[in-house]
């Protein structure tokens, strides 16, 4: 049995607000939870596992725990953060992996920044703006609303299918490469 999610294992937040009370962004850094941020407004550039790729506007890019990077932004940024810890969602799904199938959080970092279609960047801010307003006040059944609006951006986001052609990792290899990933987390301290 999973543990029940706090309100600690969730950080949902504007981004030019986060940003201001995190000022050493730009510093390589890792996190023990997962992470995307949905750019509203944007320019400049992030690392992640050393991979250099662009920060623009309507992109959207995820993280999964241990992966390591840092932004170097260029004049002004906004858009949405998302921090969650691996339980928020195990404890609310049947299939506890189920994030692991999304390919944006499978640690590639070509899957993982993706490009928001113009049909959809309506959508997706409104689904974060209903986050943020799930968030300000505590109510009933808060966390499964919250669950249940993040799985409709995530499922939004996979049926882009712009990623089923790319060149990825067979499954086999995949999952190799997870397990040796969480054997180092489990022996890395945070």
């Amino acid at each position: 049995m999973q543990p029940h999610p706090k309100r600690e294992d969730l950080l949902i937040s504007r981004f030019a607000p986060y940003l201001k009370s995190h000022r050493n962004l730009h510093l390589p850094h890792k996190h023990s939870f997962y992470h995307l941020v949905y750019f509203t407004k944007g320019n400049g550039s992030q690392t992640i596992d050393f991979q250099q790729v662009p920060v623009k506007s309507n992109q959207i890019y995820f993280m999964i725990p241990g992966q390591v990077h840092n932004w170097a932004f260029k004049g002004d940024v906004d858009g949405y953060i998302i921090n969650f810890s691996v339980p928020l969602f195990q404890s609310f799904l049947l299939k506890a992996n189920y994030l692991e199938e999304l390919p944006f959080f499978r640690g590639i970092v070509n899957e993982a920044v993706i490009d928001i279609p113009a049909d959809l960047q309506v959508k997706l801010t409104l689904l974060f703006e209903e986050l943020i307003a799930e968030t300000e006040q505590p109510k009933p059944f808060e966390l499964d609303m919250v669950r249940a609006i993040m799985l409709q951006i995530f499922v939004s986001i996979a049926r882009l299918g712009q990623h089923a052609d790319s060149a990825t990792v067979s499954s086999y290899n995949y999952t190799l490469l997870r397990g040796f990933q969480k054997l180092i987390e489990k022996t890395t301290p945070p």
